[in-house]
């Protein structure tokens, strides 16, 4: 699953997003992104694995959007960490909006939530926000509901905090573009009735605490 485009929009104006960290040529928004099979994504437009990317030069605002699996979030956090420790040696911009899921025993939201680089936590919860479904080329609805609570984090060096301020405002345009993906009441009647509920009630899939 994805965000929607309307909150890529807001991510883009007010915070300069023009990167994904973990997207496919099916589900990227932005032209920039990585994936995680570049010998086949990349006549697509994929700059690689997101683990494989270096630290000497990175520079700008990116978003990431892990698979929400224990192991990756950790190594996605550990990463980005080493990132942004490089870049404020260097002094450069570098900011990550990260979203994940609201689940607060996961090792990888300690790293973040005690991380020096953490400028804002946004919590928002799962009946207020939806996501594109990540087999929406193949599905007649785009949206499905979100099955668990999601977490927003906001992740800086000084010089990126300086230029792509997380502020208050940002935060209000964001919940509400993340709302916009809500499924509809009947939408969700028939995701439920075909199997493809995507939450604890229908067991159609997904990852879930």
């Amino acid at each position: 699953a994805a965000l929607n485009e309307h909150a890529f929009e807001v991510l883009k104006q007010r915070m300069g997003v023009v990167f994904e960290c973990f997207a496919s040529p099916l589900n990227c928004h932005y032209e920039g992104y990585c994936s995680a099979f570049q010998d086949v994504d990349g006549p697509f437009g994929s700059r690689g694995n997101f683990f494989q990317l270096k630290g000497d030069s990175l520079e700008g605002s990116f978003e990431a959007n892990p698979p929400f699996v224990s192991s990756v979030m950790s190594a996605m956090a550990i990463k980005m960490h080493a990132l942004l420790k490089a870049a404020t040696k260097r002094g450069t911009a570098l900011s990550f909006v990260v979203v994940v899921p609201g689940w607060t025993d996961e090792p990888s939201w300690a790293i973040m939530q005690k991380s020096e680089f953490r400028r804002a936590l946004w919590q928002v919860a799962r009946e207020d926000h939806g996501f594109c479904d990540g087999a929406q080329h193949q599905r007649r609805d785009r949206f499905r509901a979100s099955p668990f609570d999601t977490a927003v984090f906001v992740l800086q060096t000084a010089a990126g905090a300086a230029k792509w301020r997380a502020t208050s405002k940002v935060e209000r345009e964001l919940r509400a573009a993340m709302a916009q993906a809500v499924p509809t009441p009947a939408v969700a009647q028939r995701r439920m009735k075909d199997g493809r509920g995507m939450g604890d009630l229908d067991g159609a899939g997904g990852v879930y605490k």
